[in-house]
């Protein structure tokens, strides 16, 4: 049986993007990954693919629009920079985009690392 943490951000067009990519790119075994925003924009931001080309996560961003959090079922959810209740909460320190890609990709280890030991 699949389990599923969702990642949201404000919008679900960047940073819950980015991390759902790195997340699916080497899941702990059972596990994947979904992007949502609290107030989904209609699209996902145009940065993305240039941001992760090269990346192993760039075969997993997610191509459909940003979906809000209503409907979708989870195991574990963690807001990045907007709070949810509930989820554990993510703070970036990282302003600009390569800098803010590679926080969210260390900190995605880490969260890999913790749910393959819990098993």
């Amino acid at each position: 049986m699949n389990r599923t943490v969702v990642f949201v951000c404000e919008h679900g067009a960047f940073r819950s993007r980015i991390a759902a990519a790195y997340f699916n790119a080497e899941a702990p075994a059972g596990w994947r990954a979904l992007s949502a925003g609290r107030d989904p924009q209609a699209e996902a931001s145009a940065r993305l693919g240039p941001l992760l080309a090269g990346t192993a996560a760039a075969e997993h961003l997610e191509s459909e629009p940003p979906r809000g959090l209503i409907g979708v079922e989870s195991d574990y959810v963690i807001a990045i920079d907007c709070t949810v209740d509930g989820a554990e909460r993510w703070v970036i320190t990282a302003q600009s985009d390569q800098p803010l890609r590679d926080e969210i990709a260390g900190r995605i280890e880490r969260l890999k690392r913790e749910l393959a030991a819990d098993q």
